[in-house]
């Protein structure tokens, strides 16, 4: 069993794709399985990866998987979570990178404390060269349960990326994207977060979000305040499904309006009063 299995949804990055994949065989962490999933994109991205990791003799183990057609990046993770064989597992976009000691660093606050999840930071990179690194909420490392898991999702920033997530978390727990295409990360990420029972922190570990203007995200959608409101909808059917809705009952509530009903409201005026 790999430490860590790294999932990597491809579509339409063959731009990016090389420096993406020069980043994961940086990692200083050799036990490290790599899941490139086909998400059915028109470019030559998966042959570029395919090239790139034919040239690849080091000890990372590389798979690749598909969706059955183009579903999103959601649907592209979950592929990748059930084909996942690493006691831990992280997510990269196929247009981003990673720092050499990411998975390294998590993956040893992970161990040392025994945790569902660590957590890293991210660097946002700007298409002019500058970057800011941001940081989630302060967090210590062991039990994550009652006061201390609600202080961090009233905090909560949804840069899932940034953490390494226990594959049994997400397999016995049932955590999974849900079939959005907007704020499905939210979903997913506080999802883990309810769930988890022990957390470490590891913010010298840093995943690099590459800015792009002309993103699928950044694009008018007048559709995204519902596929957005259906996220935060899926969150809540989780915590009421597991349970867990009582004990966190005011700081869903808080989420479902903030991360939902408030980004939804933007999104619709963003995207159907005020578009150009």
């Amino acid at each position: 069993m790999p430490n860590v299995s790294l999932i990597i949804p491809v579509y339409n990055a063959g731009a990016h794709i090389e420096a993406c994949l020069d980043s994961v065989l940086a990692q200083t962490l050799d036990d490290l399985e790599i899941i490139l999933v086909d998400d059915h994109g028109t470019d030559d991205s998966m042959d570029r990866a395919r090239r790139k990791v034919a040239e690849y003799a080091g000890p990372k183990q590389f798979r690749f998987t598909a969706t059955e057609a183009n579903t999103g990046p959601g649907a592209a993770r979950n592929c990748g979570i059930e084909a996942a064989a690493g006691k831990y597992l992280a997510f990269l976009d196929s247009d981003d990178t990673l720092e050499p000691g990411f998975c390294q660093r998590l993956w040893e606050a992970a161990r040392s404390a025994n945790a569902d999840l660590a957590v890293g930071s991210i660097v946002f990179d700007e298409p002019d060269g500058t970057v800011t690194v941001r940081h989630n909420p302060p967090v210590e490392a062991g039990p994550f349960e009652g006061a201390a898991k609600k202080r961090y999702l009233r905090r909560f920033k949804a840069y899932f990326t940034t953490y390494l997530y226990q594959r049994s978390l997400l397999l016995e727990g049932g955590v999974r994207f849900p079939g959005t295409r907007s704020a499905e990360d939210s979903c997913f990420l506080i999802c883990a977060l309810l769930a988890a029972r022990r957390i470490a922190p590891a913010h010298e570990a840093r995943y690099h979000y590459r800015i792009d203007p002309a993103s699928i995200s950044r694009k008018p959608d007048p559709g995204r305040w519902q596929q957005r409101l259906a996220s935060l909808r899926a969150m809540e059917a989780f915590a009421r499904d597991k349970g867990l809705y009582p004990r966190y009952r005011g700081t869903v509530r808080l989420l479902v309006l903030k991360k939902g009903w408030m980004m939804a409201a933007k999104d619709y005026l963003t995207n159907n009063l005020f578009k150009h």
